[in-house]
């Protein structure tokens, strides 16, 4: 193999293994939702109004 090639490999696996290792210690902080007490969920329509033509 070329020496260029071997350097650009070695390149993409030094990224790759920090990639992974970033990916397992990732800690996502904690986000508290508050909602008012009259928060109400409304759904409009329901599965029962999909309109599926035959043809």
């Amino acid at each position: 193999m070329k020496k260029k090639l071997v350097i650009e490999l070695m390149v993409y696996v030094v990224i790759v293994v920090i990639g992974i290792i970033m990916l397992f210690m990732y800690e996502p902080k904690d986000v508290d939702i508050v909602l008012p007490k009259d928060f109400q969920i409304e759904q409009e329509g329901s599965v029962n109004d999909a309109f599926v033509p035959n043809q």
